[in-house]
């Protein structure tokens, strides 16, 4: 009888902990992103989805899925992509979107509106849309 009642009592331990485990999310997935990339006719030439924790950045999001190019200090192309003291990175490529800069940028849509933030500045969120889309200088924005 009593190796009976300390079978159940197991049992019922080691179901109690899987439900337990089961009702609290223990995974480190804070959200899930989507990042849109748009040519110069604002053809989508890519479009994914991607999970974030609270320790990711956009930008670390687009370093890790994409061949990102940054600008240099004299606005040349670098694949160096280091943060300036007291400004954001500036991106001139991601992938075959590609911009000098002078002629033509990358712009942010940060869930269809103009971000008025640098890559660096821009939180993540639950279900945001991120477009980076070519522009000419002086073209429709």
């Amino acid at each position: 009888m009593k190796k009976i009642l300390i079978s159940c009592v197991a049992l019922a331990l080691i179901i109690g902990s899987f439900l337990a485990l089961s009702f609290f999310d223990f995974s480190d997935i804070d959200g899930t992103i989507s990042i849109i990339l748009k040519d110069e006719i604002g053809d989508t030439i890519s479009s994914k989805e991607y999970e974030f924790t609270n320790e990711d950045t956009l930008f670390n999001i687009l370093e890790e899925n994409y061949e990102v190019g940054c600008a240099n200090s004299s606005f040349q192309l670098s694949d160096v992509c280091e943060k300036g003291m007291f400004s954001s990175r500036i991106i001139l490529e991601i992938d075959t979107l590609k911009t000098d800069w002078r002629n033509s940028y990358i712009s942010i849509y940060e869930n269809g509106e103009y971000s008025v933030h640098g890559i660096d500045d821009i939180s993540l969120n639950d279900g945001d849309i991120f477009e980076f889309e070519f522009k000419l200088v002086g073209g429709d924005n």
